[in-house]
């Protein structure tokens, strides 16, 4: 109180008597909220009880500290009033900032079960199902009665056409008179929300009366909004416009246009148009259809193709027709590369059916799964490279392959958050799966026969994380002689649970590879580059047939927000090794990678998280001041999940 008698004396000092000098100082209006504190250059501090505002003299010195993630909200609401003193300035307002969603500090998921909302009603009969509908701009699923606030957002909601019920009636897994099923409405949640038209949904269930054996559905769906473009630019004379609209009329159709550009080629225009249609008449079969010609390219290609979204999934497939006319470059060993002319016709088939390992249909029943699967591929070019050999340019093969795959497939998920995203919730999947894939392959040189061996495990281990292992490996065998071409792939990725000190919160992530090739063709090479292994690493060099990588990462959650932006720091320490096949692996050439950089998200922007990583690379081959600096876009975790996909060859890379 003292304090606060102290601050209002300075104030009427300097209060301005009726009919004064107009000269005279100045006065500063303070809107505060509560929790804000006023500090005084002689160290006094006043604390706001409640939300005011407050006359105080120019001329004293002061500073006004916000409570945590206030200070946003008062930096953008002085941008709007400024915005609004200009046409030009309050419509850029409108497209870069959005409408504020109030922060939630407790942003610590409890991990559990995606299934666990819905197992209270498992077993009860479904009465009735209702969609709700949101709107790209404004409402939220956690507050549906929030309205588009700005002209740019209501006139981006006249503009777009929300999904059609018919649509999403379409894409649900369960009908009026099933059951509940929890596996099965968790499944059917992340399949909505993983459609390119759709942002968020929740499902509700409630009972139609007190101890009733009946449920009614309501089934809240957020729209994106559909129309966007993106660009990729080269340099200033060369790079690519994508346009596109991914809800065309409201019916879960998408339509890509691209253009592309260069003033070094010739024709210097050239353009690209993809037109997909999402879940054919409920039977969820995507169709796409692609025309592109880009400089001296063109291409048509056709593809409809149904996965195993979800274990009760039957049957899967695919096919995929191609016709390609390009240049392609070839890097030649020991020579100087080439531009090539190239065109070539792919057919690919697949088709799988699942079956159920356990005959017990319960609500928390084992999703086990038998699959088999079968696939014909061939890949027939026209015009190619001339030194084409059969231990050479195996891409530019002739050839026929007809794989079939038998797997043991399970999977769940469970959900969290502050894994690799600020708050929102992800699904990470656990569960397991073993295959089997052999067959025959036809080319131009000999036939030969392929035989690959792949079993992954992912599991939420309690207070211990999460952990993903992987260990395959395959090849061909000709005339029963040793397997060439062939490949060992071993992989291990571990994220902590989140540590909380205090008010940060803290994640560690680690990863380890080994690549091992078996005598493969003289000019395929695997390399420890960004794509491949050591992080900012940007060098063509070195390469080898085995590689071993390392990789670790720690996060730390700040608590900290800057006018509404949030951070999450972060170390990372890589290492690589790579060499020739017939080698110890630890004998090979060394490199390294360690860095620091932090992740910048504010829900007010429409821009995705902004990462900036400086990098040190000490043995790098090319650089002698091997420093990098990247700015780029963070992707979310993706785990690699259990569902069974087409029957194919291991990758060597």
């Amino acid at each position: 109180m003292k304090k606060f008698i102290l601050f209002f004396l300075s104030v009427l000092v300097y209060l301005p008597i009726s009919g004064q000098d107009p000269a005279f100082p100045v006065y500063d209006t303070l809107r505060l909220v509560k929790g804000s504190k006023i500090i005084m250059s002689s160290g006094d501090r006043i604390k706001i009880d409640k939300d005011t505002t407050v006359l105080i003299h120019s001329g004293l010195a002061y500073k006004i500290r916000y409570p945590r993630g206030e200070a946003g909200d008062v930096f953008f609401d002085s941008l709007e009033t400024r915005a609004s003193q200009s046409r030009w300035s309050q419509q850029l307002h409108n497209v870069v900032i959005t409408t504020p969603q109030q922060p939630d500090y407790s942003d610590t998921v409890q991990t559990k079960m995606s299934s666990e909302p819905f197992i209270s009603q498992g077993g009860k009969i479904i009465r009735s199902i209702h969609f709700t509908k949101l709107e790209p701009f404004g409402p939220t699923i956690y507050d549906t009665s929030r309205q588009a606030v700005s002209k740019v957002e209501i006139f981006g909601n006249d503009v777009h056409r929300v999904t059609q019920d018919r649509v999403l009636d379409n894409h649900l897994l369960f009908d009026v008179g099933d059951l509940v099923d929890p596996n099965e409405f968790a499944d059917n949640e992340r399949l909505l929300r993983g459609l390119p038209f759709i942002q968020d949904v929740r499902i509700e269930l409630t009972e139609t009366s007190p101890g009733s054996d009946s449920v009614d559905i309501r089934i809240i769906t957020k729209d994106n909004f559909s129309i966007g473009a993106s660009g990729a630019p080269q340099n200033y004379d060369a790079g690519r416009l994508s346009v596109f609209e991914k809800n065309l009329f409201g019916l879960g159709q998408e339509l890509h246009v691209v253009f592309h550009w260069d003033a070094q080629k010739s024709p210097w225009l050239g353009n690209e148009i993809i037109y997909i249609i999402n879940n054919l008449g409920g039977s969820f079969i995507n169709s796409k259809l692609r025309y592109a010609q880009v400089f001296d390219s063109e291409s048509y290609q056709f593809e409809l193709q149904r996965r195993f979204f979800t274990p009760d999934i039957k049957w899967a497939g695919a096919l995929n027709l191609e016709r390609t006319r390009a240049m392609r470059f070839i890097d030649y060993i020991d020579t100087v590369d080439q531009v090539i002319p190239v065109k070539f016709n792919i057919y690919d088939l697949w088709a799988g059916r699942s079956f159920y390992l356990s005959s017990k249909r319960t609500i928390t029943r084992n999703r086990l799964n038998l699959v088999l699967a079968s696939r014909l591929f061939r890949n027939h070019y026209i015009d190619r490279p001339e030194d084409v050999t059969e231990t050479m340019f195996y891409e530019f093969h002739n050839r026929n392959l007809w794989l079939t795959s038998f797997s043991i497939s399970s999977q769940s998920f469970f959900k969290s958050n502050l894994i690799l995203d600020f708050g929102r919730t992800e699904d990470v999947p656990q569960g397991m799966k073993f295959s089997i894939t052999a067959g025959p392959e036809i080319n131009e040189f000999n036939s030969r026969f392929y035989t690959g061996v792949s079993i992954s495990q992912g599991r939420y281990i309690g207070q211990f994380g999460y952990l993903h292992t992987l260990l395959e490996g395959g090849g061909f065998v000709k005339d029963r002689s040793y397997i060439h071409q062939g490949v060992i792939n071993a992989q291990v990725n571990y994220f902590t649970p989140l540590f909380i000190i205090n008010r940060f919160k803290f994640r560690h992530f680690v990863s380890a590879r080994y690549v091992r090739g078996i005598r493969r063709f003289e000019d395929e090479y695997i390399g420890i580059n960004d794509i491949e292994g050591i992080r900012g690493f940007r060098s063509g060099l070195p390469l080898g047939q085995q590689k071993f990588i390392f990789n670790y990462e720690a996060d730390a959650f700040t608590p900290f927000y800057l006018y509404g932006f949030r951070f999450v720091m972060f170390g990372f320490a890589d290492m690589g090794i790579v060499g020739p096949e017939y080698i110890k692996w630890h004998d090979g050439s060394f490199f390294s990678g360690l860095g620091v950089g932090v992740r910048i998200k504010n829900e007010r922007l429409v821009f995705e998280t902004i990462s900036i990583r400086l990098g040190y690379y000490p043995n790098h081959p090319e650089k002698s001041f091997p420093l990098f600096l990247d700015v780029y876009g963070e992707e979310r975790l993706n785990p690699d999940n259990f569902y069974v996909t087409k029957p194919e060859i291991i990758g060597f890379e």
